[in-house]
């Protein structure tokens, strides 16, 4: 990490608390979701959807916020930074991020407004199918920004959700001129392809113009380039300046910074029991090793074992130290 920072990576994104269940496929279908998609819902549907399941797994979360914890649990300082509801949902939240090493810095929206909640329908094929009601996390205040340091952190980190939320446009915007202003480095995840299909002018300027780092798997890379295959794909994001992180699946990851081209293959796991979190979690583990000098090579391979730890249980945080694993692994 570069002199004078306190923060790994600053994280911003919707704070929301994700409740995550096992369920079969006609339970998803039933409820008129789309299987393996993001699907955006109020707060009178997401109530209806939460009698689909008997059990719940409650836990701080949504996208950023996974990606900070992740990076907690490899030894590093991150933080967070988000809005909630003045609520009991609310009041736990930064609890339980801090819990486990992430600093947060919270807005709190008015009283009519809830905080936030993910329902995560995981079925037996891990699949994840996803119905969220934004609520107070659609609003980021600039003022949380401000506060939270990014001059004094290596890099900031945005996720892509963002952009399907206008009251967080102008919490993005300050985040990216008080990185340009602090040479703080700026990371983005294209986070869905159903989201670049609807930002694609948005995100195409953001990666080209502003962003030194950019995390997408193969399907947002191609609507995002316009190619037809993995090396198009490479070919449109290599440029000088950018490290681009593409997710393969089962096949690893690509990441091309320049003319430099790294292969990290998919870390052996024993199972995949839930694959939510998969791409945050990666995004995690490359993310220290860039803010912590390591090779490119290195930084895929921390991504690639954070991405296996969280794939191998319920859940998008990590269950086992991620920081043990990766000095197990002589990655540390």
């Amino acid at each position: 990490m570069p002199p004078g920072r306190t923060t790994d990576v600053l994280c911003l994104g919707h704070a929301l608390v994700d409740r995550l269940a096992h369920v079969e496929p006609e339970l998803v279908a039933s409820g008129g979701l789309e299987l393996g998609a993001m699907t955006l819902v109020d707060g009178g549907r997401a109530a209806s959807l939460a009698r689909l399941a008997a059990r719940w797994r409650q836990v701080s979360g949504g996208s950023a916020a996974n990606t900070a914890a992740g990076i907690a649990s490899l030894g590093g300082r991150p933080a967070f930074v988000g809005s909630v509801g003045p609520d009991e949902l609310g009041a736990g939240y930064d609890l339980d991020l801090e819990s486990v090493g992430v600093r947060c810095v919270l807005a709190v929206a008015g009283d009519s407004v809830s905080t936030g909640q993910c329902l995560v329908l995981v079925t037996p094929d891990a699949q994840r199918t996803m119905a969220t009601d934004l609520g107070a996390g659609a609003q980021i205040d600039t003022a949380a920004v401000e506060r939270a340091g990014v001059h004094e952190s290596a890099a900031v980190y945005l996720e892509g959700y963002l952009f399907d939320s206008p009251g967080t446009h102008a919490a993005m915007e300050r985040a990216l001129q008080l990185a340009k202003d602090s040479a703080t480095l700026v990371a983005v995840s294209l986070s869905d392809p159903f989201l670049v299909d609807r930002h694609p002018e948005a995100l195409n300027k953001l990666v080209a113009e502003r962003a030194d780092i950019v995390f997408c798997n193969e399907e947002e890379a191609r609507m995002l380039t316009g190619a037809a295959d993995l090396d198009g794909v490479l070919a449109g994001l290599s440029r000088p300046g950018l490290v681009a992180a593409v997710t393969l699946g089962a096949r690893g990851a690509v990441l091309v910074a320049g003319d430099e081209r790294v292969h990290v293959h998919a870390w052996p796991v024993s199972g995949v029991e839930d694959t939510t979190g998969a791409g945050d979690l990666f995004a995690a583990g490359t993310l220290f090793g860039l803010t912590h000098g390591c090779s490119l090579e290195v930084a895929g391979r921390l991504g690639s074992l954070a991405a296996g730890e969280v794939i191998g249980h319920l859940g998008a945080r990590p269950d086992t130290s991620l920081e043990h694993l990766a000095f197990e692994a002589g990655l540390l």
